[in-house]
C-alpha cells in the first residue's frame, strides 16, 4: 500500500477518536463566547507563517488554552476542533496547495480531532493528579504538558507515514526553532488571557485579544526576516557541508541521489523533490527520487525524448529554468510540462546535472503556492547540482570500471578453459554454462554454420524443448540466423517488438546474438538471452564478441587439420573440372562436359543441366547423362515450371544447395526425374551475377546418399565453374547475335538514307538547306523534295534532279513518325512513298494529304502515326500553300524580322481513316526565311533538364535571317550543340530551310 494512503487511514482514525471523545462530553456549541472565542482563534492562526516543510506556526495555541481555561474542558475542546477544522479546510487555498482528498477532507479532520484529544487529555490529566474538581492552576499546567506533547506526537507520527525517518529528521530540523519560539513559549500568556476574561470582563479581553493579533503579525514579520537574514548566513555553511558530504559519500549512484535529496533539503522546500537521470545512451529517464507533497514515491522510468518537456529542454539546452507562476508564465515558458493533473503546481525550480557538456540527470523542486521559489533558492540549487553531477558522473564511470572489471575475469577464466580443453564436445558445454553462470543471461547457445546453411546445434543452457526447436534453425531464419547471415552482431533488447525473433523460451525478453569470426570467416553464432527487458548495452556486446573471437579461435584451430586435407583434394577436383570446361569451345562442346563431370569426381549415376527462362517461367533442359535413349526422349520434351519442379525453384530461390535424400518419400519434389530412376537428388542453382542461370542435379541410386560437408563444397564448387561457363557461352551467342544485328541496322540505315535526298534543290533566287540526324542507328523523321509541274504538264515521277529548271512549283514535306527505332524506320519508308505518290499528280496539299492518309491507315497494321507539314511553293510568285497534319508549327521569320507560326486545322496522318485536313497559303517576299523543324530541335534538353525551345529557336532564326539558308542551318545545330552540351540527341533532329534571296 502506498505512503499516502497509510497517511489517508492514520487521519481519519486519529480525527475520528478526538471527535468521539468530544461528542461524548456535554457541550453548548451556541454559547456567545465559544463563537466569539472561535473568531478569535481563526483570526491569530490567520497571523501564522510557515516554515517549509512544516505546518504554518501561529500564537493560536494560546487563544485556545485561554479558552479552555474559561469555557471547560467540553466547549474548550469543542472550539479547538472547529478552529482546526475550519482553518484546515482553508488552508489549501490560503497556501494554494493541491486540493486533494488529504488536504481537504483527512488533514483538517485529523487536525481537529488531535486539538480536541489535546484539550480532552490535559483534562483528564489534572483530573488524575488533582482530584475530581482541578484547580485552575492545575488545568493549566496540565494543558501546557500535554496539549503542545500531543499536538507534536501527532506531527511527528504524520512526518514518519509520509517521509519515513528522512521526513522527520527534515520536519524537526526545520520546525523547531519557531514551534518553540513561536508556539511553545507564548502558552503561559494563557493564564493572562483566562484572568482577563475571568476577572475583567469580555471587553477586556477583545483588546487583549486585538493585541494578540497585533503581536501575531509583528511576530509573523520579524521572524520572517530573521529567517531571511538566517537563510544568508546558513547557505555558505549548508553548502560546504553538501560539497563536503557529497565528497566523502561512496560511488554509488543511489546513495549519491538520497545523500543529494537530504542535503538539498536543507536549503530549499523539497515537500515535491524529483531527481532524475538519463541512461548514457538512448531517451530513458528514471526518477530515482520522487517526493510527492512530502510522500515517499517509487522510482519510475520513462522514455523522454530530446526537447520533450521541461525536463527534455533541459536536457536540449543545459539551462536552469524558476518559474515563479505558472498560471501566469505558462505561454511565455520555453517548454511545456509533461503532466496533466488537475492540481498542477504554481512555482518550481528546475536545474540540470551537467557534466561538461553533456547533461546527464535533472533536479526539480515544485510547490502549490506561487512565488515559493527565487533566484536564490535556484542559484543554491544550481550549486548542489553541479557539484552532484560530477559525483554521479564519477561514479557512474566506477561503476562502469567495475563491471567491466568483473566481464573481463570472466573472459579470463573462460580463455582459461579454451586453452585447458582440447575436445570440442567437452569444450563448448563448458563455455555455454560458465557464461551464464557469470554473467546470468538466460540462457547461452552455440551454433556453428554448416555449408548447407543450417545452423547446427553444438551447445546450449537451454531445457530440451528449446534445444530441439533451436537445431531446426537456418542462416537468415530468426535473430540467429540474420546474425549468422550477416556476419554482424545483432541486439534485441525487446524481443517481442521484433518479428524475426523466435520464441523458444517464454521468459526470454532480451536477445543478443554475436557470430563467431575468424578472421572474414563466419564459423557460427554465440547467442546470449535475458529475462529482463533492456538488459543489454554496448558493454554486454563488446564482451560477447571478446568472448566469440576465442570461441571461434577453439573452434577453428579443432577443423584446421581436417580442412586442410579436404582443402587439397577438393582443390584438385576443381581444377580438373576448370580445365575440362575450359576445352570446350561452344555450347554444343560444352554441355556433354557439363552433366559428365559430376558422376565422375562425386560417383552420382545420373545427371541432369536445366536452363531457366525467365522470360517464359520455366526450365528449359540442356543436357543429360546417364539416360536411356527413350528416357533421353522424355527428358528433352519436357518443361518445367514452378509448380512441377519445386526443388529446382526453390534451389533457384535459395542460389544454393537442395537435397531430396528420399525421393521415393516425396515425388512431388521433382516428379519427372524421380520416374527415371533414383533414391537421391541434390540439385544446386547456376547462378552468375547473382542471377539465376538454371539448376544442377546430381542423381544417386541410394536414397539417403550421405552428403558430408566436403562433398556439398565440391558440387557447390563444380556448380558454380559450370554456370560460368555457361555464362560464357550463352554470352558469346549473345554477342554473335549482337553483331548480327548491329550489321542489319547498319544496311538499314544506309537504305533510310538513301531514301532521303542526296542534295537539296538548287533554284535561283531561292536558297534552300536541310539536315537529318537519328537519336539512333536509324530513326523514324524525314524530309523530302519533288518538282510540281502546272496543269498541262504530266507529273514527272522519275525526275529527282536537285537543280529545278522547267517546274513551276516545288512541293516539300518534313515529318516525324511517333516511335523510334527500327520500327520508326519502317514506318518513315512507307509513309515517305505514300506521301510521294499521292502528291506528284499536283493535287492540292490537304488533298494529297488527306489521300495519304487514307493509304497510311489501310496499309498499316501499327499503332504508330506521322506528323507532318507539305508545303507547295510557287517558285515565280512566292505564293505557298500549306497543310499541317499535327506537326510542329514551322517558322516564318519575315526580313523584318517578325516571326508568324503556319498553322491549319488537322491531325496526325495514320490515326483517322477519314481526317478533315485543311491548307491555307501564305507569300514569301525577298529576304523571308522558312525553318520547318521536328520537336528533337525544340524538345531538346540540357544538363539542367531545361528544353531548347521555341523561343531559342526562334532567337536564332532571327539573329540569321540575313545569312543564307545553309549558314541559317549551321547556327541552328551550332546553337543546338552549345545548349546541349555534348549531350547525345533523346529523339531524331530534322529540319528544313527555304529562304527567299533579297534579289529575288
Amino acid at each position: 500500500m502506498r505512503r499516502e494512503s497509510w497517511l489517508i487511514i492514520y487521519c481519519v482514525c486519529a480525527g475520528a477518536l478526538g471527535w468521539v471523545l468530544l461528542l461524548a462530553q456535554p457541550l453548548h456549541p451556541t454559547s456567545p463566547q465559544l463563537l466569539w472565542l472561535l473568531a478569535l482563534a481563526l483570526l491569530v492562526e490567520s497571523t501564522g507563517f510557515r516554515a517549509p516543510p512544516a505546518d504554518s506556526v501561529s500564537l493560536v495555541g494560546v487563544v485556545l488554552l485561554t479558552a479552555a481555561l474559561v469555557l471547560g474542558p467540553a466547549d474548550g475542546a469543542l472550539l479547538a476542533a472547529l478552529s482546526g477544522l475550519v482553518f484546515g479546510t482553508a488552508a489549501p487555498l490560503f497556501y494554494r496547495r493541491a486540493k486533494t482528498p488529504f488536504y481537504i477532507f483527512a488533514r483538517p479532520f485529523l487536525r481537529s480531532g488531535v486539538r480536541a484529544l489535546g484539550v480532552l487529555g490535559s483534562y483528564g490529566a489534572a483530573s488524575a493528579l488533582a482530584g475530581p474538581a482541578p484547580s485552575l492552576l492545575a488545568q493549566l499546567v496540565a494543558l501546557l504538558v500535554c496539549y503542545p506533547a500531543i499536538i507534536h506526537l501527532n506531527r511527528v507520527i504524520r512526518e514518519y507515514i509520509q517521509g519515513g525517518p528522512t521526513g522527520v529528521g527534515i520536519w524537526w530540523r526545520s520546525t523547531w526553532r519557531s514551534s518553540l519560539s513561536t508556539e511553545l513559549l507564548p502558552l503561559p500568556i494563557a493564564w493572562l488571557g483566562a484572568a482577563i476574561y475571568l476577572r475583567l470582563g469580555s471587553l477586556y479581553m477583545l483588546l487583549a485579544g486585538a493585541g494578540l493579533f497585533v503581536v501575531g503579525l509583528t511576530v509573523r514579520r520579524a521572524t520572517r526576516q530573521v529567517q531571511s537574514q538566517r537563510r544568508s548566513v546558513q547557505e555558505l555553511a549548508l553548502l560546504n557541508q553538501v560539497s563536503r558530504a557529497i565528497i566523502r559519500a561512496d560511488m554509488d549512484v543511489g546513495e549519491l541521489c538520497e545523500l543529494i535529496y537530504r542535503e538539498a533539503s536543507k536549503l530549499v522546500d523539497t515537500s515535491s523533490f524529483h531527481l532524475g537521470l538519463f541512461a548514457a545512451q538512448g531517451d530513458q529517464y528514471t526518477l530515482v527520487v520522487r517526493v510527492q507533497q512530502r510522500v515517499r514515491l517509487d522510482p519510475i522510468s520513462m522514455d523522454l525524448p530530446m526537447g520533450d518537456g521541461i525536463v527534455g529542454w533541459m536536457r536540449e539546452t543545459g539551462q536552469s529554468l524558476l518559474v515563479e507562476d505558472f498560471e501566469l508564465e505558462m505561454e511565455k515558458l520555453p517548454a511545456r510540462p509533461r503532466y496533466q493533473s488537475d492540481h498542477p503546481p504554481r512555482s518550481g525550480i528546475y536545474v540540470p546535472l551537467s557534466d561538461g557538456e553533456h547533461v546527464i540527470g535533472t533536479i526539480s523542486i515544485q510547490s502549490y503556492r506561487p512565488r515559493a521559489f527565487d533566484i536564490n533558492d535556484m542559484r543554491m540549487l544550481s550549486l548542489i547540482a553541479d557539484q552532484a553531477a560530477v559525483a554521479i558522473s564519477k561514479a557512474r564511470v566506477f561503476d562502469q570500471a567495475s563491471k567491466r572489471a568483473r566481464q573481463l575475469q570472466a573472459i579470463h577464466s573462460v580463455g582459461e578453459q579454451i586453452t585447458a580443453i582440447l575436445d570440442m564436445d567437452e569444450l563448448l558445454p563448458s563455455v555455454v554454462s560458465l557464461i551464464r553462470e557469470r554473467f546470468g543471461y538466460h540462457p547461452v547457445h552455440i551454433f556453428s554454420i554448416e555449408p548447407d546453411g543450417r545452423l547446427l546445434f553444438r551447445a546450449s543452457t537451454a531445457e530440451s524443448e528449446g534445444r530441439s526447436r533451436l537445431t531446426m534453425l537456418h542462416t537468415g531464419q530468426g535473430l540467429i540466423g540474420v546474425a549468422a547471415q550477416s556476419s554482424m552482431p545483432l541486439l534485441v533488447n525487446d524481443v517481442a517488438a521484433d518479428p524475426r525473433y523466435i520464441s523458444d523460451d517464454p521468459n526470454t525478453c532480451a536477445e543478443l546474438a554475436v557470430p563467431l569470426r575468424f578472421g572474414a570467416q563466419n564459423l557460427g553464432v554465440l547467442d546470449v538471452q535475458s529475462d529482463t527487458a533492456n538488459a543489454f548495452t554496448n558493454d554486454d556486446m563488446f564482451i560477447m564478441q571478446t568472448l566469440a573471437g576465442q570461441i571461434a579461435v577453439a573452434i577453428e584451430s579443432a577443423r584446421a587439420f581436417q580442412a586442410q586435407r579436404e582443402e587439397a583434394w577438393t582443390l584438385n577436383a576443381l581444377l580438373q573440372v576448370a580445365e575440362n570446361l575450359a576445352r570446350a569451345s561452344t555450347l554444343e562442346d560444352l554441355l556433354p562436359t557439363i552433366v559428365r563431370l559430376p558422376p565422375l569426381l562425386l560417383g552420382c549415376t545420373r545427371c541432369y543441366c536445366w536452363e531457366w527462362d525467365a522470360a517464359h517461367g520455366h526450365f528449359a533442359p540442356l543436357a543429360a547423362y546417364g539416360l536411356a535413349d527413350d528416357q533421353r526422349k522424355r527428358f528433352f520434351a519436357t518443361l518445367l515450371d514452378d509448380a512441377s519442379a519445386p526443388m529446382l525453384a526453390e534451389a533457384r530461390d535459395s542460389a544454393g544447395l537442395v537435397a531430396a535424400c528420399n525421393v521415393e518419400a516425396d515425388m512431388r519434389r521433382l516428379p519427372s526425374v524421380v520416374e527415371l530412376g533414383g533414391g537421391t537428388l541434390v540439385a544446386h542453382a547456376l547462378m552468375a551475377r547473382n542471377l539465376p542461370l538454371g539448376a544442377l542435379v546430381l542423381d544417386y541410386e541410394s536414397p539417403r546418399h550421405d552428403l558430408p560437408p566436403r562433398t556439398q563444397a565440391m558440387i557447390t564448387g563444380i556448380a558454380n565453374q559450370i554456370a560460368s561457363a555457361l555464362e560464357a557461352a550463352f554470352l558469346a551467342i549473345d554477342a554473335a547475335q549482337a553483331a548480327h544485328l548491329e550489321e542489319e541496322l547498319r544496311v538499314a540505315r544506309e537504305i533510310q538514307t538513301a531514301l532521303l535526298p542526296s542534295e537539296v534543290p538548287h533554284i535561283p533566287g531561292w536558297g534552300i538547306a536541310a539536315d537529318w540526324r537519328s537519336a539512333r542507328l536509324v530513326g523514324g523523321d524525314f524530309y523530302d523534295f519533288w518538282p510540281l509541274h502546272g496543269p498541262d504538264h504530266q507529273p514527272q515521277i522519275e525526275q529527282a534532279a536537285p537543280i529545278l529548271g522547267q517546274s513551276e512549283k516545288l512541293g516539300f514535306v518534313i515529318a516525324d513518325v511517333s516511335d523510334k527505332g527500327v520500327p520508326a524506320a519502317m514506318f518513315m519508308a512507307l509513309s515517305r512513298s505514300l506521301v510521294r505518290a499521292a502528291a506528284l499528280d499536283g493535287s492540292s496539299a490537304s488533298t494529297a494529304l488527306m489521300r495519304a492518309n487514307r493509304w497510311i491507315t489501310r496499309d498499316s497494321d501499327s499503332a504508330m502515326f506521322v506528323t507532318l507539314f507539305y508545303g507547295i511553293l510557287e517558285l515565280q510568285t512566292g505564293c505557298m500553300r500549306f497543310s499541317c497534319a499535327g506537326h510542329n508549327p514551322p517558322l516564318l521569320v519575315r526580313a523584318d524580322g517578325s516571326v508568324e507560326e503556319l498553322k491549319t486545322p488537322g491531325i496526325a496522318l495514320g490515326v483517322l481513316e477519314e481526317a478533315r485536313l485543311y491548307e491555307t497559303a501564305v507569300d514569301f517576299h525577298p529576304g523571308d526565311v522558312l525553318v520547318c523543324y521536328t520537336d528533337g530541335i525544340t524538345e531538346a534538353i540540357n544538363n539542367a533538364d531545361e528544353e531548347f525551345g521555341v523561343p531559342r529557336l526562334t532567337e536564332v532564326i532571327r539573329q540569321q535571317r540575313e545569312a543564307s539558308a545553309d549558314a541559317i542551318r549551321r547556327a541552328i545545330g551550332e546553337a543546338l550543340g552549345r545548349f546541349t552540351e555534348g549531350r547525345p540527341p533523346f529523339d531524331d533532329i530534322t529540319m528544313v530551310i527555304i529562304k527567299r534571296e533579297p534579289t529575288a
